[in-house]
């Protein structure tokens, strides 16, 4: 089947099955790109006990608000 053909019989189905075949691709390649190994243990920054870190992130967020 072609990508056109495959195409034109998406566009036919209902919003859920749209939506079920959007996920299905999704996890496809999710699967095939594989860059996180399951099960596998990895370090996460977190800005916690990190003060001139956490002011940094709070002059961002004051400053954001401030062109609202």
């Amino acid at each position: 089947m072609s990508i056109e053909e495959l195409m034109g019989e998406l566009h036919k189905l209902k919003r859920a099955d749209k939506l079920r075949a959007i996920q299905a691709l999704a996890q496809d390649l999710a699967v095939e790109e594989e860059t996180l190994v399951p099960n596998a243990h990895y370090e996460v920054w977190s800005p916690f006990d990190s003060a001139s870190t956490a002011n940094a992130l709070l002059n961002m967020l004051n400053k954001s608000e401030r062109t609202f």
